[in-house]
């Protein structure tokens, strides 16, 4: 009963949509995990009804959610039993091959033929009530099975990797440790797996990004240290479309990158804050890049921006211009605009520039189970060969009367195969057939 209801076609296909639109959720609606923060807070407030729907169904992140595992446990039982039968199938061709074809009868002994059968690389597969069973590639009846197979170790092992990845996004200034076990700035785990910790502390030594004149992106290099417990580095480097693995945990390179603030600020009272804003890097010279910030000790909210150079002569000059707005209302109070090593005046506030530094993101993934989907894909191109290239020629030998009887079949593109069943006539000192099918 439970078989035949998880190979029923309506079940299949129900599963098969489901899939579909799970991954359709999983691109219309923004993922935590890939989405910067100021970009979900704006999605959200954007469209109040949806983010309330991705809240309570965990459509922010599909991929680890549990209703996504349940539907993958389902798709892989399908896949189990529909794998079996295909077992099954392939096992009792092999032993028995299958019905129809052609077949004729000639004066020719059966080793005469028999040797032609081997000539053309049909292997002898045993026989019954009397008659010989030659099969040419008798591998390919494996082939939907081996399919099926690749299939399920992909599902499984995605299943493996859903309930166990750990991923984790840090942003670092230059010359920044973060230690194992510190918290990261967003994470997400899979439903089985527990905090991602490093193996070693992580520094962030050197962000470089290199433009074109037309401040297009030509390269972003991230350097970047592991430093175990006696203070030993390991330097590493990586750019675009490069990722490193260190002691099982493999780093990317992360999305954002841009400069950082550091700002002090001096109140009518004497009293100081420091504070530093980090902006996202501006897409061209002539564009700014802007935050907002809520400082606890500061009663209105701060709107920044900045640009790569005050001059705008290049995206990522060595003078980089600071604004700072105040904001009651909606309406901007104060505007203070900063170079590195200039003071002004914000509110009731003195504001110092002190410095300008990079920093960039660094991505971290602990994944079980990659591997398993890449042997997954291997299987199932495997499979696949066999089936399209390799398909199963049958023939038998049956005694009858003075001579024998021989039946030949191809169990898949009969046609492209028909000269071997034209040689065993010619062979056997028959005509050739020419009827449309040779045509």
């Amino acid at each position: 009963m439970l078989k035949r209801f998880f190979l029923s076609r309506k079940t299949v296909i129900s599963l098969i949509l489901l899939m579909l639109g799970a991954i359709l959720l999983g691109y219309s609606f923004p993922q935590r995990f890939l989405t910067s923060p100021p970009e979900l807070d704006k999605w959200q407030l954007a469209n109040p009804a949806l983010a309330k729907l991705s809240r309570v169904l965990a459509l922010d992140h599909v991929y680890t959610s549990p209703w996504f595992a349940v539907l993958l446990v389902l798709f892989l039982v399908s896949l189990c039993f529909s794998t079996w039968e295909q077992f099954r199938l392939a096992l009792r061709k092999s032993r028995e091959g299958g019905a129809g074809g052609e077949s004729f009868e000639s004066a020719a002994g059966a080793a005469e033929l028999a040797a032609g059968l081997r000539s053309l690389g049909y292997l002898r597969m045993g026989g019954r009530d009397g008659a010989t069973r030659f099969v040419r590639h008798p591998w390919g009846y494996w082939g939907n099975f081996l399919l099926h197979l690749g299939i399920v170790v992909s599902i499984a092992s995605s299943l493996v990797i859903l309930l166990y990845e750990k991923r984790a996004v840090i942003d670092l200034l230059e010359g920044e440790v973060h230690k194992p076990g510190a918290d990261w700035i967003k994470e997400e785990r899979g439903l089985l797996a527990g905090k991602l910790v490093l193996p070693d502390a992580v520094r962030l030594d050197r962000v470089v990004p290199e433009y074109y004149d037309n401040d297009n992106m030509r390269q972003l290099t991230t350097d970047f240290s592991f430093v175990d417990a006696a203070g030993r580095p390991t330097p590493l480097s990586m750019h675009i479309n490069k990722s490193i693995r260190y002691k099982g945990v493999r780093i990317f390179q992360g999305k954002s990158y841009g400069r950082a603030f550091f700002v002090k600020f001096t109140g009518q009272d004497g009293q100081e804050h420091g504070e530093v804003f980090s902006l996202d890097q501006p897409t061209d010279r002539n564009t700014a890049s802007y935050k907002d910030f809520v400082l606890p000790w500061l009663p209105s909210a701060l709107k920044t921006k900045y640009y790569g150079d005050a001059d705008r002569r290049s995206l990522d000059g060595s003078n980089p211009l600071f604004v700072m707005r105040l904001m009651e209302g909606g309406k901007a109070v104060a505007e203070l605009p900063l170079k590195v090593g200039e003071t002004g005046r914000l509110g009731g506030y003195t504001a110092q520039l002190v410095k300008v530094e990079r920093w960039g993101g660094l991505i971290f993934i602990d994944t079980t189970g990659m591997a398993g989907i890449f042997l997954g894909f291997f299987i199932v191109c495997l499979g696949g060969s066999l089936s399209y290239f390799c398909p199963p020629r049958e023939c038998s030998l049956s005694p009858s009367g003075e001579g024998c009887r021989l039946s030949w079949r191809a169990t898949r593109f009969e046609r492209l195969y028909r000269d071997e069943f034209d040689y065993l006539r010619r062979l056997a000192g028959l005509p050739v057939a020419t009827d449309e099918r040779n045509v």
